[in-house]
């Protein structure tokens, strides 16, 4: 292990889990990071949920795995930078390729051939969008909740207006989303995020999860995420979403304060996949609409005609 790579560490609170996992492993990529993965039930078809890495770890799909793993083969895996995986802190061990490039090597790990694909956000949903395009018998579908395709629409105005890299002597708002005030006080930033971006009411939990999952991972691996190129232009987005040929769900909320639901009407017109737009929902879905989350994924395995959940 280099210095530029901390290892993963055991999750800070794993108790009260409504389903334990029923095989445990280690995949490692192709710089050599190792990714902490759980294999749940079994079946002819595996649905694997992706991390929205390295913010949170897999304990965001804790609402779906126990449903899902009675009818199905449930993979999930703690992308790098948080959890039980490593955290490089060099830049260059986010490039795109390297994130998805991990989704296929927790594949080829757990002897997953093909998947139904979950994701959230760009980590979920773009990188599946990615091994779709590139290797489309490993993927059977995607379910992409809160659409983060970055370059397809304009993101919100306040990420626009941040300036990542400016020390300020105080930190209002959206203006946390910046190195300084990851490392000086990173608890602050995510107690912030999450309140945003989980703006339903009666959040309380889902917001207090998310915050203790973001604080089993690394500031400095944030940031070094955040300092990682991002290879392709609008046109090159565009053409790799069009290239997918698999069935797609598209979920987003009318209040999603991360994804601006633009994105998502984009995607939906270029793969023609039906847009499911939740009246009232932020970011979160899986995690605040558990029970819709689950419904939509079940559909898709029924659709693909592989699975009777």
């Amino acid at each position: 292990m280099t210095a530029a790579i901390r290892p993963g560490h055991a999750i800070s609170d794993d108790s009260g889990r409504a389903r334990l996992p029923d095989d445990t492993g280690f995949a490692v990529a192709s710089d050599g990071v190792r990714l902490a993965y759980d294999v749940y039930g079994s079946g002819d078809l595996t649905v694997m949920l992706l991390p929205s890495a390295p913010i949170i770890h897999a304990r965001q799909w804790k609402a779906q795995i126990p449903y899902l793993a009675r009818h199905a083969r449930v993979v999930t895996y703690d992308g790098r930078g948080n959890g039980r995986s490593d955290r490089p802190l060099d830049p260059a061990a986010y490039h795109d390729d390297r994130m998805t490039g991990d989704i296929t090597s927790v594949m080829d790990a757990t002897g997953t051939t093909s998947a139904v694909l979950v994701g959230l956000c760009v980590d979920g949903v773009w990188r599946a969008i990615r091994v779709a395009a590139a290797e489309p018998d490993r993927v059977l579908a995607i379910v992409a909740f809160a659409v983060g395709v970055p370059r397809l629409a304009p993101a919100h105005p306040w990420y626009a207006a941040m300036d990542f890299d400016q020390d300020l002597p105080e930190y209002d708002g959206w203006a946390k989303l910046n190195r300084h005030a990851w490392l000086r006080d990173y608890p602050d930033f995510a107690r912030f995020f999450f309140g945003e971006i989980t703006s339903e009411p009666h959040s309380v939990k889902a917001i207090d999860d998310a915050v203790a999952w973001a604080l089993d991972g690394d500031p400095e691996a944030m940031v070094a995420e955040a300092e990682a190129d991002f290879p392709f232009t609008r046109d090159e987005v565009v053409e790799i979403c069009r290239s997918v040929r698999c069935p797609m769900r598209i979920v987003h909320g009318t209040e999603d304060h991360c994804q601006s639901l633009e994105r998502a009407r984009v995607l939906a017109e270029l793969t023609g996949a039906p847009l499911t737009i939740v009246e009232g929902a932020d970011h979160m879905i899986p995690g605040r609409h558990p029970v819709l989350a689950n419904l939509i994924i079940r559909d898709v395995i029924r659709a693909i005609g592989r699975s009777e959940p």
